[in-house]
């Protein structure tokens, strides 16, 4: 069986081959072309736990069976990878009938270019000022992944440790050259920025309705599962939430879960799901505050490991 590492899926796949893949796999949810049940969790030790997702693309370029399994290992004491596991790919021509590729390389690059999507149809066209939480690989991501889409020229940065985002700083001192400061609380962290990612693992609320500035974007993509919670559910109040799949978020999300109870949010059609906006074209003034809250759905991963497939059989022709 051929399998695909992770290493490959980076060099394969970049930001601006993500925004278009992400457009397509929210397209196929959106329109009804993907079969795609909720994830199955196991949980193991505190931290820890399992996730299965398969899925059936209906129709176009990508369709066929697949499944991601992943093991995801969050929390301080964490060493190595978060991620760690494959994408199956069924039947794809011109290889083996199974083909396994890398999860953890898939779940980084398909989450920030989600996000990059999101941040491009949403976020004011002059947006430079990024604030990022967390200092972790998806942090990382999404810093390569905001520079595709908008003019950062500032970068103000959260961490749980002075010493993680000082490596933060160092690495980022590689990929751009505009100015990288770290603060010691969120609040002072998302302080008139633009556009604010969320990366972390936060069991409890981090940002509060009160910390955001009068008008941003937020891409709120950590704390994915029940149990976890970065976004304090009081921000959705007379804010307006896009999701990647309504159904997902809601059974997957804390904060917008709590929201729902506390009536801040509507009990089915929670948020605008992305792929539909998209659809309607309908124009974004980038005036007020919107909030993308993404859990991941299998067709992305789908989407983008058949692509790394195909783009990796053509490297070795």
């Amino acid at each position: 069986m051929l399998h695909v590492n992770g290493d490959s899926v980076r060099k394969l796949l970049d930001f601006e081959l993500g925004l278009r893949l992400s457009e397509e796999a929210f397209r196929l949810h959106s329109s009804n072309q993907v079969e795609q049940p909720l994830r199955t969790i196991v949980r193991g030790n505190d931290g820890e736990l399992m996730g299965v997702m398969p899925a059936y693309i209906k129709s176009g370029p990508y369709q066929g069976f697949g499944l991601k399994s992943v093991v995801v290992r969050l929390g301080a004491d964490t060493r190595g990878p978060s991620h760690m596991g494959s994408v199956l790919i069924y039947d794809e021509t011109g290889t083996s009938s199974v083909v396994a590729v890398d999860a953890g390389a898939i779940t980084e690059i398909r989450t920030a270019a989600a996000s990059a999507y999101a941040t491009n149809i949403l976020a004011a066209p002059n947006a430079d000022r990024l604030a990022i939480l967390g200092t972790g690989l998806q942090a990382r991501a999404h810093l390569l992944a905001m520079q595709a889409v908008r003019p950062t020229k500032q970068l103000s940065i959260w961490g749980r440790t002075e010493a993680a985002c000082q490596e933060f700083i160092a690495w980022s001192k590689r990929y751009c050259e505009f100015p990288v400061s770290a603060h010691s609380t969120v609040a002072e962290a998302v302080r008139d920025s633009d556009i604010i990612c969320t990366t972390t693992a936060a069991r409890s609320p981090i940002l509060a309705r009160a910390d955001l500035p009068a008008s941003c974007h937020i891409n709120a993509i950590g704390s994915s599962a029940l149990g976890f919670q970065e976004l304090h559910e009081d921000i959705y109040e007379e804010n307006s939430l896009f999701t990647d799949c309504n159904r997902s978020v809601l059974a997957s999300s804390e904060c917008v879960i709590k929201a729902v109870k506390k009536g801040l949010l509507p009990t089915q059609e929670v948020g605008t799901e992305i792929g539909a906006l998209h659809a309607s074209r309908t124009q974004i003034d980038g005036r007020g505050v919107s909030i993308f809250k993404s859990v991941g759905l299998a067709v992305q991963d789908l989407v983008f490991s058949r692509e790394a497939i195909r783009r990796w059989l053509s490297s070795c022709h």
